[in-house]
């Protein structure tokens, strides 16, 4: 998937992303994008997965947990999540974590991405 989206680009002069965003909507768009992101960069993936989570109007906290958790599982790949997050939203992971949740549930959630 990685080399069909760079030889779109470079053909079109055009991210494939943006063309499935433009073309497509709901659950096929979300669908397609995300298989574009996994082929791209699985790190940037998750990290604009979590920053959804916690992004708008209250955090989603089912989602986020699940995410969370499932980077938990894999210590390399959240340090890479951890990374591609602050270098795609110019902000600390866990701080964004701590300002949008509170308690128990913010520690646990922070003790699971350290």
């Amino acid at each position: 998937i990685r080399a069909i989206a760079l030889a779109y680009e470079h053909k079109y002069r055009r991210a494939l992303e943006t063309v499935i965003k433009n073309d497509f909507a709901g659950h096929m768009e979300d669908a397609l994008v995300r298989m574009v992101r996994t082929g791209a960069d699985k790190a940037m993936r998750d990290a604009i997965a979590l920053e959804e989570c916690m992004s708008g109007p209250g955090t989603k906290d089912e989602r986020l947990t699940t995410r969370i958790v499932a980077l938990h599982w894999d210590r390399g790949h959240a340090g890479q999540v951890r990374g591609a997050y602050k270098h795609r939203y110019k902000k600390d992971l866990i701080s964004r974590i701590r300002g949008e949740t509170s308690g128990d549930y913010e520690r646990i959630l922070v003790a699971m991405m350290e």
